[in-house]
């Protein structure tokens, strides 16, 4: 706009593409690190009303899982859990045991690089694509639901999910579980957030969701609120 109106003013022409500059670098950057604005790529971050689809990333964990596992089984609960393909090869019997229960999974990248969001189409695409034969080869299970690492996306992501045929899923609720230190803080925390047809982010890699679990499963059952497992 400020091009229109000022067309002659050298000055002002840099100093209005130097905001229009400033906002665009400024949305891309909430884009990025904000899957919920569905930027790049259009992510799922909502269940069916009256239900809360609990998930869990980064497993599975040599310890903590079964953990997890045992406190889901003994209250009749079904979650979803987004697994590292390097942390599967390493506990195969894990990845047996979700499905057993009746569990859902879904690709969480092969590596967990923190440096992802720079990798090339190529190179996503490799690692995406690795931790999904990984886990189909476990499974025997069709994988088709992926959830970004550290919830970053970015237009590589748009080119390589379908390509490979992934579902990206967000969430509605995020825990913060793995910076919590305070096991009664967050649970109260939560229980004051959650709501219905919400997807809630929770880590099986740490002690401290293991602790506020069985509280947070029976805050649930009281307010008559479901916990389901994400559906392909």
């Amino acid at each position: 706009m400020l091009l229109w109106i000022l067309p002659w003013d050298p000055t002002a022409k840099l100093f209005s593409t130097l905001v229009i500059g400033g906002v665009w670098g400024l949305i891309t950057v909430y884009g990025v690190f904000s899957i919920q604005a569905n930027w790049f790529t259009r992510s799922i971050h909502h269940t069916q009303e009256g239900s809360l689809a609990i998930t869990f990333d980064d497993g599975p964990h040599p310890e903590l899982t079964e953990k997890i596992l045992s406190i889901l089984d003994e209250h009749g609960i079904k979650a979803t859990f987004f697994l590292i393909g390097k942390q599967a090869e390493k506990y195969p019997h894990l990845v047996k045991k979700i499905i057993e229960k009746g569990h859902g999974i879904g690709n969480h990248s092969y590596s967990h690089s923190k440096y992802v969001g720079f990798f090339s189409v190529h190179k996503l695409k490799n690692d995406l694509q690795k931790c999904t034969e990984v886990l189909e080869g476990i499974s025997g299970k069709k994988i088709e639901l992926f959830r970004p690492p550290f919830g970053v996306t970015n237009p590589r992501y748009a080119k390589v999910l379908p390509q490979l045929r992934l579902k990206s899923i967000g969430w509605s609720l995020r825990s913060y579980d793995t910076i919590s230190k305070d096991a009664p803080r967050l649970l109260k925390r939560l229980q004051s957030k959650i709501r219905p047809g919400q997807i809630l982010l929770l880590h099986d890699t740490v002690p401290i969701t293991a602790q506020i679990l069985p509280d947070l499963i029976q805050y649930c059952k009281e307010r008559k609120i479901s916990i389901v497992k994400i559906e392909p």
